[in-house]
């Protein structure tokens, strides 16, 4: 075979076989499938051989049609109505390296004690972050009702400005801290998150309200169960007041009710996808709030609302009843004042579920220290060399470090797994109302063949083990802001970040410090962060919420 370009011609005879199946689907009946079966010719299969940069002759070609490529075809529409919900996803699974080396241990985390007189006015109380706030309930100066009715106002008067605000819950977050405050009245203390408001990403499902994903295609839709994230904040006896924003399908930052901003520049969108739950954060809406990461999504608006933001290791808080993405790379975790809080908020999220396959049972330990004697910190890219300096006068000792180039080919990644999730909007015209780039990238994906995909998650196994030997003699590693183009990787790895503010760039834009662990050691990175953090005041900053009033 000569080797030519690809003219349109040929690249819609490509796609002939998939059309054909379209039409099956919207048949209906297998039956009827197998009788309009697409009728498929050499040159069909000559086309699909130069996407998939292969060469066979034409007797070869005579006998994957003798063989049944078109039967094939007319297959899929059969199991693609077999595969009918949203929640399903195959039972094979991603794993993290380090997972042979996880031992049993507990979940603990241990904070600085907290001395704290109530203030005096609402705009202060709203700007203390989840141990401040829990030390006051405990010691009966504030309640639940008060915080949650806090909460409830301000997300009122801020949220539509801000467009971080999908759904108020208003009647169950004030029933549940009721609740809470009775359960104080009686002795009973729940955990560090007792009756404290929170919001979370609207693409948890959460019974008795909607579930939206971000987008028109899906506005309007109701899951009738909780989602995993939402039964564990109820049991730490958090009070969830509100659907945050997310860009549509977890991508950027605009969705149906338009671009959420950053509260700290009017102008400014509060980057995606976690854009509500990183801007009500900001914003002094609630204390902390939930997001997801898929690639980037907890860390991206995290620096720029300048909060502080904890992915977790992959695996380490069950999915269930959260939108899938990419079931081998999406990640759940907090977003809050201060990165210890994000520490007290993912230890309530940990914990095995029969529901995500992907689940362990994992140690986690935290505990505040002031110095990092003994500490050797890989610095990649260039951090703020004042944040350097801190670190350093803290003990650690600092070695410039590298981490493996990606090779080529891993986008397919994300790109084939969501085309799939979402395989169904794409075949019945509501992707049109995804107003982003989704539509491109699922169309796209579905020109990769299922060979490259299964070679790339092989060339992934390679660069986890090269990340994790490059990572294993330092005890995390400094990254300027949120890490950059080393973010796709180190989602692709499952590994750990935290991010906390530092100030600003020269021309203005919100700056940040990131510390990426090896997968499981979220406890070095919040520990790295929390001692840089304490060392400045960036996270007590407000901004001017004026413009969005």
């Amino acid at each position: 075979m000569a080797d030519v370009a690809l003219t349109r011609a040929e690249f819609l005879r490509a796609v002939a076989a998939g059309a054909a199946a379209l039409a099956l689907a919207r048949s209906g009946e297998a039956a009827a499938a197998q009788a309009s079966k697409p009728e498929l010719t050499l040159e069909d299969l000559k086309a699909f051989l130069k996407l998939a940069d292969l060469r066979m002759s034409d007797a070869e070609l005579q006998q994957v049609l003798q063989a049944g490529a078109a039967e094939s075809v007319a297959e899929y529409a059969g199991l693609r109505k077999f595969v009918d919900s949203y929640d399903l996803v195959p039972r094979e699974t991603f794993r993290p390296v380090g997972i042979e080396r996880l031992k049993p241990g507990r979940v603990a985390v241990r904070t600085r004690p907290v001395r704290l007189r109530r203030p005096s006015g609402d705009e202060d109380l709203a700007y203390l972050g989840v141990t401040e706030l829990g030390h006051l309930l405990r010691t009966r100066q504030v309640s639940s009702v008060e915080l949650t009715e806090l909460a409830l106002r301000r997300l009122r008067r801020y949220g539509p400005g801000l467009r971080c605000l999908v759904t108020l819950m208003e009647e169950r977050a004030l029933r549940q801290a009721r609740e809470r405050d009775e359960e104080l009245k009686s002795g009973r203390v729940r955990g560090p998150l007792h009756g404290i408001p929170t919001g979370i990403k609207d693409l948890f499902a959460t019974k008795g309200y909607p579930t939206q994903w971000g987008t028109e295609a899906f506005r309007g839709q109701t899951l009738d169960y909780d989602a995993a994230v939402v039964e564990r904040l109820d049991r730490a006896g958090a009070v969830i007041v509100a659907k945050l924003s997310l860009g549509a399908l977890a991508m950027d930052n605009k969705w149906f009710g338009g671009e959420t901003l950053n509260p700290w520049n009017p102008k400014e969108g509060s980057s995606g996808s976690s854009a509500g739950s990183a801007a009500a954060v900001a914003a002094g809406l609630v204390p902390f709030a939930i997001g997801t990461e898929t690639s980037g999504s907890i860390v991206s608006p995290s620096l720029r609302c300048r909060v502080s933001g904890l992915r977790s290791t992959f695996g380490s808080v069950s999915r269930h009843g959260a939108m899938a993405l990419s079931w081998t790379m999406d990640k759940i975790g907090p977003i809050c004042r201060t990165i210890e809080d994000a520490a007290v908020v993912l230890a309530a999220l940990l914990g095995p579920d029969p529901r995500d396959l992907s689940t362990v049972a994992r140690p986690f330990e935290h505990r505040p220290i002031d110095r990092l004697d003994g500490w050797t910190l890989g610095v990649v890219g260039r951090p703020p060399r004042e944040a350097l300096d801190v670190l350093e006068k803290a003990g650690a000792k600092l070695r410039e470090a590298a981490l493996p180039e990606m090779p080529p080919g891993l986008g397919n990644i994300i790109g084939v797994e969501s085309a799939a999730m979402f395989d169904e909007i794409t075949r019945n015209g509501r992707l049109s109302l995804v107003e982003n780039e989704w539509p491109l990238y699922f169309r796209s994906s579905r020109f990769v063949p299922a060979v490259e995909y299964a070679q790339a998650q092989r060339a992934r196994a390679k660069l986890c083990a090269q990340w994790d030997e490059a990572m294993e003699p330092f005890d995390c590693m400094v990254l300027p802001d949120a890490g950059g183009a080393l973010i796709y990787p180190a989602n692709l790895c499952g590994l750990p970040q935290a991010i906390v503010p530092f100030g600003t760039h020269p021309d203005g834009k919100s700056r940040s410090v990131s510390f990426l662990a090896r997968a499981y050691q979220e406890s070095k990175a919040v520990a790295a962060a929390d001692v840089l953090q304490r060392a400045t005041g960036f996270h007590r900053l407000r901004p001017d919420l004026s413009p969005f009033a």
